[in-house]
């Protein structure tokens, strides 16, 4: 059942960078999808936990430890992924993003202790070079600032998962999405309103496609975070990487996203390395 939750996940963390790619076609800014989509997603969880009669207390140290997280590493990621979306095509901001299982192993080397062995520091390379590959043939006038953010991003999704072993591993899922969202939203918010990037009069096709991102992010994080309590990391992480597939699939399909050979190959290298590394740690 967990795996199917995790698969389910992955297909809607897939589905999402579509639906913002279209709402940004209607003039959408990533901080108002984002702002949007923080707000309702926090009210969605408040209204789970009212009708679940609410979580037990967190004591202090975890709900400042949550507090942190979301009003610092969360949004600064998730922006910058957004951010990248709104000038890469989804496909390659999706599988560079992806990516963050090579970060991961190399943070946990350093910060945790964790060993690598040299197959995996020959994956890690492999990944590496298909990533560079995939960015090399990224069609698009936003090219580099938009690769500087979906790489910033993928950093961050990293220490993110690292700092998370350490942080708050024991909250439930929706007492870290009940604190994390809010704090995530005034973020989005203030900096919107700040920089003059947040505008609310959007077309009913974005408003559709905004509300799809919206509600798809709260229900992906929701079941992910129930996953992860009965399903090892290792095996979450190699079941997620449908998320990619779903994500390179929709935007050929539904964006016209044209994808030549060397990028196709670059994309098929780091989706293997990254099932390759994930077995091996299995």
């Amino acid at each position: 059942m967990a795996s199917v939750l995790i698969l389910v996940s992955a297909f809607f963390f897939g589905i999402s960078p579509i639906l913002a790619k279209i709402a940004y076609a209607y003039g959408v800014t990533p901080l108002t999808l984002l702002s949007v989509r923080a707000t309702f997603g926090g009210l969605f969880v408040w209204i789970g936990l009212a009708a679940a009669r609410g979580v037990p207390p967190l004591p202090r140290p975890l709900l400042l430890r949550l507090i942190g997280l979301g009003v610092t590493i969360v949004p600064f990621q998730v922006f910058a992924y957004f951010y990248a979306l709104s000038v890469l095509p989804a496909s390659s901001a999706s599988v560079i993003a992806n990516t963050s299982p090579v970060h991961v192993a190399w943070m946990g080397r350093v910060f945790l202790g964790e060993s690598l062995q040299p197959a995996d520091w020959a994956i890690l390379v492999g990944i590496v070079g298909g990533a560079l590959l995939v960015a090399g043939q990224t069609p698009h006038a936003g090219h580099t600032l938009g690769l500087v953010a979906v790489v910033t991003a993928t950093l961050a999704s990293a220490f993110y998962l690292v700092a998370q072993r350490r942080l708050v591993q024991d909250v439930p899922p929706l007492g870290v999405l009940a604190v994390v969202l809010p704090c995530s939203a005034v973020m989005y918010w203030g900096m919107g309103l700040a920089t003059g990037q947040i505008h609310l009069s959007i077309p009913l096709p974005a408003v559709f496609a905004v509300s799809g991102a919206t509600i798809l992010g709260s229900v992906a994080s929701f079941l992910l975070l129930i996953a992860l309590q009965v399903t090892p990391a290792t095996r979450t992480a190699m079941l997620g990487m449908l998320e990619p597939v779903v994500a390179v699939v929709f935007s050929i399909l539904l964006l016209s996203d044209r994808v030549t050979w060397l990028r196709a190959i670059g994309i098929v290298i780091v989706l293997s390395g990254i099932t390759a590394l994930h077995t091996r740690r299995a």
